[in-house]
């Protein structure tokens, strides 16, 4: 009698069709060209030319049906069966209820689960609008991340780079890029800022004897000097000399506020297509054209909310904007959105296995001895066969209770 199964062994999936037999094997004597016997069995696949065929690949064929969970997979808890890799998850590492520590405290310091064993993790805190990256340089595990790559002038970036004498560590590069200067901590360009102008410090005052400037100009620091007229631009409301002609000042509104220019978005001359809108979409102070693309559809009413969508794809603005597909996550469900209507699909490795929406995909397909890889697809459950990772599992450790397959 013959069957198709599945065979996972070695991590490799392999379909076919074999046949059961007695508990006792001899394997078939094969010889190869050369009149020799190779030492282990060997199976050569059909060729589309029947004069081509060759030795092909080694493959053992004593294949049993497995009964227990392999390595390093367990049951724990109330999980399904083998449900478990004893060798990533945190909490059960190496063994069931064995938990790997999250929180050391003020070491900046975690753990996580690999090969079986917790190990330690140096964290990466936010800090001051970006982040520390902290490290282990002395390799004491005592003290745990002892070191801030992104401050410590003698591990700067990496444990054992140092920067020169007097010069910071800033987000983890050793003093300021090119053009910048270093202001406690900050890099300025100090050759157009009012309030380090020319050095760090150096706050830029309206002369007592200028007059009135051009218009929408006012005096600050150019070139690393103050009391110069520049364009005004403070938090979206920006101008720009676009004709070069000083005397009649920045002619130009390149900013966001009160409202856009299309034909000046953002920059002297930059219009936008006829399909595009001039908006500051990424809240940075600065116009630029959005919904480049065709089917993009620009929601909302005010710079703060808007967005540019597919509405017939997306599922944030699905058929209309704003209109937010919904998932569910205890059902194990996911939105989609497809033209225009929302709908739910399982969420990858979950089956809708009894074909009743009201419990949602309740079959993990990874784990279930009945829905194993697919709904419908039964391992040998009478004889207690386990699915791992969606494959019904094999073995080549065969005993007299259990016949190959």
């Amino acid at each position: 009698m013959h069957r198709a199964i599945g065979i996972l062994l070695g991590g490799l999936t392999f379909a076919g069709v074999v046949a059961a037999c007695a508990v006792s094997h001899q394997p078939i004597a094969f010889e190869l060209p050369d009149g020799s016997t190779p030492s282990e069995p060997f199976f050569t696949p059909p060729a589309d030319d029947a004069g081509d065929a060759g030795p092909g690949v080694p493959m053992n064929p004593l294949l049993c049906i497995a009964t227990a969970c392999p390595a390093p997979y367990d049951t724990c808890g109330a999980g399904e069966r083998c449900s478990t890799n004893l060798s990533n998850d945190p909490k059960n590492c190496g063994a069931c209820g064995s938990e790997c520590l999250a929180d050391f405290v003020y070491l900046n310091m975690t753990s996580t689960c690999v090969n079986g064993a917790c190990e330690p993790l140096c964290l990466k805190k936010p800090a001051g609008g970006g982040f520390d990256v902290y490290a282990d340089c002395n390799k004491v595990l005592e003290d745990g991340c002892e070191v801030s790559l992104s401050t410590d002038p003698n591990n700067c970036g990496a444990c054992g780079t140092k920067c020169d004498p007097g010069v910071r560590c800033i987000g983890g590069k050793c003093g300021c890029p090119p053009g910048t200067v270093d202001c406690s901590g900050r890099c300025i360009d100090v050759r157009h800022d009012d309030f380090n102008c020319g050095a760090c410090g150096n706050v830029c005052q309206t002369p007592a004897d200028a007059g009135a400037p051009p218009p929408n100009m006012v005096y600050g620091c150019v070139d690393n000097q103050c009391g110069k007229p520049k364009c005004i631009d403070g938090w979206g409301e920006t101008w720009a000399d676009c004709d070069g002609n000083l005397a009649n000042g920045c002619e130009t509104f390149i900013g966001i506020s009160p409202e856009t220019d299309p034909n000046n978005c953002g920059a002297c001359g930059n219009k936008c297509a006829p399909h595009q809108v001039c908006a500051d979409i990424d809240m940075d102070f600065v116009a630029e054209c959005i919904c480049t693309k065709p089917n993009e559809t620009l929601c909302g009413s005010e710079p703060w909310d808007f967005g540019c969508y597919d509405l017939l794809n997306d599922v944030k603005s699905c058929g209309t904007c704003f209109r937010e597909c919904r998932a569910d996550t205890e059902r194990h469900l996911v939105a989609a959105c497809r033209k225009g209507v929302c709908e739910r699909d399982c969420a990858p490795g979950w089956g809708d296995c009894d074909g009743d929406p009201s419990n949602g995909c309740e079959s993990n397909l990874k784990t279930n001895d009945v829905n194993c890889g697919a709904c419908g697809n039964r391992c040998d459950t009478q004889a207690g066969q386990p699915c791992v990772e969606g494959q019904c599992v094999m073995t080549t450790e065969c005993d007299a209770g259990r016949g190959p397959q």
